[in-house]
């Protein structure tokens, strides 16, 4: 006979696998989508992180011959999920809770929602669709406006309040929505005037930078780097706010770490740009948001490598140690793991001027150097100069390669210039989304953001460096000759 203590524990142990199982299926979404057109196309349920450019959480299915499918997951928290069918032959966003029923039906394009969280998804939809014609008048006036007096910019911004006008209305007098999603829709209706204008300080701030190669001028104190930023604490939920404001922070801590650079200030990066962060009183309360921003974008810088982003994301976890940012920064970390010195190179397949397929590879044993170019890129294009010196003056090394990988969409304006450049000695490959899936681009797999790029691998096929010199820098020294001596 069982003790009282032993029933005891058992009935408490059934009671929390109960209420487990109950928890998890109260927090379960159901997805159920209904489309005879859409019949055999896959589709992508997108919920974007914390940090925008972090790693997404992506639930697949496929619309079956009798046009329906079923996406189901479990999740804690509201959700503004973005919604895919095929290669975005209908998208949508929609809006999330836990243990909610979708019920959507797509027909001629257009969608129909029951079930649960139907009217404020209905809602959303109308929404998407005035905003998109909202993007096609900011597409077409942008660069009219970028240059205009602030009192013309100010109509601008005023004309964008506009688009849904009626909409809004609508939903300020329908009665059959409560008061809790009525706000939740008003404040999604302002997200794009929000949104639309933070996208336009940016793209200024950003040719200041690129075309006229000026950043803002700081003071050595840094306490005027954030102020013409502002941050509006009621859209952080929103994914779609966070994105621009990634966005609109990338000239600001290009010219923070710019002013760093050029006068020679020994602080490093992370700790410069929160020296800029904690000047700022407004910005009190986003600090951790902002420098966990910081670093999600230095990855996608051409210094960054696993040694770098571990010092950031060091720095941060000391600052920050029960961050809910942790999680997506120490995954990004994985990538660069992946890329540092000695790990097994990354292969890539790419088709040559012939069209026939190879991969790098196929070259181990050599010492290799990789250039990802373009024939569109200017940068590119002067260090092929150097390119024809360096493969003239390792021409008698057949254990060096030089392979040359384009990143053309237009494979034959690829073609017509090698034909007038044929003193670029080495293998020339082409990939593009034509022959490529983007996952096996060679600018996903090694992180490359910007072109040119170099990467080194060694005769065992293991990566010596994914980010080498450039050929204007090589053809003057002895680097690759000490590397051939291994």
């Amino acid at each position: 006979m069982k003790s009282p203590i032993s029933i005891l524990c058992t009935i408490i142990s059934i009671l929390f696998v109960a209420s487990c199982i109950s928890s998890s299926k109260e927090d379960k979404t159901e997805l159920n989508i209904s489309s005879h057109e859409y019949s055999g196309m896959e589709v992508f349920l997108s919920i974007t992180g914390e940090l925008p450019s972090g790693p997404k959480e992506i639930h697949k299915s496929q619309i079956d011959s009798s046009g329906r499918a079923r996406i189901e997951f479990i999740h804690k928290d509201t959700l503004h999920a973005q919604l895919v069918v095929g290669d975005y032959e209908f998208f949508t966003t929609l809006y999330l809770e836990p243990g909610s029923t979708i019920e959507l039906t797509i027909e001629n394009g257009l969608p129909t929602f029951e079930g649960d969280l139907k009217i404020i998804n209905s809602y959303i939809n109308k929404i998407n669709l005035t905003q998109r014609d909202g993007q096609k008048y900011v597409n077409a006036n942008y660069s009219r406006y970028k240059t205009a007096s602030s009192l013309e910019q100010q109509v601008y911004f005023d004309s964008l309040k506009t688009f849904g006008a009626e909409l809004k209305k609508q939903i300020e007098r329908d009665n059959s929505i409560s008061d809790h999603y009525r706000q939740i829709l008003i404040d999604y209706f302002s997200l794009f005037e929000i949104t639309q204008r933070l996208h336009f300080d940016a793209q200024v701030d950003r040719d200041e930078i690129n075309i006229k190669g000026r950043s803002v001028v700081l003071d050595s104190t840094l306490s005027n780097a954030f102020e013409d930023f502002s941050l509006q604490p009621e859209y952080i939920k929103y994914p779609n706010y966070r994105w621009y404001i990634e966005m609109r922070l990338w000239p600001i801590f290009f010219s923070i770490l710019n002013y760093r650079y050029e006068n020679g200030v020994k602080t490093g990066e992370y700790e410069y740009i929160k020296r800029a962060v904690v000047r700022d009183e407004k910005l009190n309360d986003y600090r951790e948001l902002l420098m966990a921003m910081f670093i999600a974008q230095m990855s996608h810088s051409e210094e960054m490598d696993y040694s770098l982003g571990s010092k950031l994301v060091y720095s941060f976890k000391k600052d920050y140690p029960q961050s809910k940012y942790l999680t997506e920064l120490e995954y990004m970390l994985t990538d660069f793991y992946q890329l540092k010195s000695g790990m097994p190179m990354k292969d890539i397949e790419m088709h040559d001027t012939n069209g026939k397929a190879f991969s790098a590879s196929s070259l181990k044993g050599n010492l290799v150097y990789i250039d990802v170019w373009a024939t569109w890129c200017g940068p590119c294009v002067d260090e092929l100069k150097y390119s024809k010196k360096l493969s003239k003056k390792y021409s008698n090394h057949p254990d060096l390669k030089f392979l040359y990988v384009s990143i053309d969409e237009d494979g034959e304006r690829w073609k017509k210039f090698l034909r007038k450049n044929v003193q670029i000695k080495g293998l020339h490959g082409l990939q593009n989304s034509e022959f490529v899936a983007d996952s096996n681009m060679i600018t996903s797999l090694y992180k490359i953001s910007g072109i040119p790029r170099y990467i080194l691998i060694d005769k065992k096929g293991n990566i010596i460096t994914a980010n080498a010199k450039r050929p204007s820098e090589l053809v003057s020294n002895n680097y690759l000759d000490s590397l051939l001596a291994l």
